[in-house]
């Protein structure tokens, strides 16, 4: 009974931790300039012709690294996030 009390305290002390992240999270991108939002989109050729994306003959084509969504020419925008108090890196594929 006693160990079931301490996993339910820490349990609740963790959300309200990530609660309070989250809400100061809000708090402080609300004040940030949108140069300084760190958030970058990854839509341009990699000049690298062996990794990243290119077009070659009409077609978007990928070499080497296809999978890291941080390439150029991915289409991915990624953000700094805050989870926990621990600095991340959010990113969605998006169509820009």
């Amino acid at each position: 009974m006693q160990r079931t009390i301490i996993a339910a305290a820490i349990l609740l002390s963790a959300l309200a931790g990530a609660q309070a992240a989250t809400a100061q999270h809000h708090i402080r991108k609300a004040h940030k300039a949108h140069a300084d939002s760190g958030v970058v989109t990854y839509n341009r050729d990699s000049k690298d012709p062996n990794v990243g994306w290119h077009w070659e003959n009409g077609m978007r084509t990928c070499h080497n690294d296809c999978d890291n969504p941080e390439i150029p020419g991915s289409g991915y925008t990624c953000r700094n996030v805050n989870v926990l108090g621990m600095a991340m890196r959010e990113c969605d594929w998006s169509s820009n």
